[in-house]
């Protein structure tokens, strides 16, 4: 008698590792020998931003599992996210940062809380410093005062105060609670979320996606967690420590465009004359990158 023929069933994997990448070769490479160490890996999905440091080179000879996609053209960190959800089928993306070190277990926690709570549309978990210090990876929405507060110094100064309410300042991120915002560097995100508001708005070319994001997940009812027993090693601004005032152009511009889009009309006015201010005081002061925010900030 002939043996039945044995079937297989192919399913998308949960999890896909969406990394975007702008000149991070070294950070990178650290991050996929973590990632590629651990036993079956999820997939993983490198979105290169039109990088010139040999960043394809090293993944094709290093890290042939690892697919790539290559743009000719820089078309901001959205647009690559963006990129890598479209490429991808699995019901669960993580976008993770280049200089980022995460463990396998992270990855469980953040997939098994998502499975477990249908209504969570995002998660993160706690961030870390190389030396073990806690990197706040929490933030409340920009709001007109908190964010006076903190452009004027106020909350640095007066720490466990409400002037220190946008950085949620005085919080140890020792309990896993809902937040308005979490930071990018590594976000769980679900693709029922996605299909339902949208993916990330491509108008922000870098910083405050992931905050417009959170905030149409809760204008529409999806959750946004931290985990705090989850727990992510973030070496941070990679990207931006070649050019720094160009990245201090960007979060501007990206902070005016979310307030343009999210808040009365009379507050940005209110808000560029007071980063204005602060610009100015901190460029005295010796931060010269504050220099253009202090000339320009009325044209971002």
């Amino acid at each position: 008698m002939r043996p039945a023929r044995k079937e297989t069933v192919t399913t998308a994997l949960p999890v896909t590792i969406v990394i975007v990448s702008y000149n991070c070769r070294q950070p990178l490479q650290a991050c996929l020998l973590k990632l590629t160490a651990e036993a079956d890996p999820p997939p993983i999905l490198v979105v290169d931003n039109a990088f010139t440091d040999g960043t394809a080179e090293m993944i094709a000879r290093d890290f042939p599992t690892v697919q790539l996609i290559q743009n000719t053209k820089n078309h901001g960190f959205a647009s690559a996210c963006n990129q890598g959800i479209r490429a991808c089928a699995s019901d669960f993306i993580l976008l993770l940062n280049p200089d980022t070190m995460l463990k396998r277990a992270t990855l469980q926690k953040l997939t098994d809380t998502m499975r477990a709570q249908p209504n969570i549309g995002a998660c993160g978990p706690r961030v870390l410093n190389t030396d073990g210090s806690l990197q706040p990876s929490c933030r409340r929405f920009p709001a007109l005062g908190a964010m006076v507060c903190d452009e004027l110094g106020l909350g640095r100064l007066f720490p466990h105060s409400r002037f220190a309410k946008y950085r949620m300042n005085g919080w140890e991120h020792d309990k896993t609670r809902d937040v308005d915002q979490l930071m990018g560097s590594c976000l769980l995100l679900r693709r029922t979320m996605l299909e339902h508001i949208g993916l990330l708005d491509e108008r922000f070319f870098l910083y405050f996606e992931e905050v417009d994001l959170c905030w149409r997940m809760r204008q529409t009812g999806w959750r946004v967690l931290f985990v705090a027993d989850a727990v992510v090693t973030h070496l941070g601004g990679e990207s931006s420590k070649a050019d720094p005032r160009n990245a201090l152009g960007h979060r501007y511009r990206s902070l005016f465009a979310f307030y343009r889009k999210h808040y009365p009309a009379w507050q940005l006015p209110i808000l560029r004359l007071v980063v204005q201010i602060a610009a100015v005081a901190r460029a005295v002061g010796g931060q010269r990158d504050y220099w253009p925010i202090a000339r320009y900030a009325w044209k971002l």
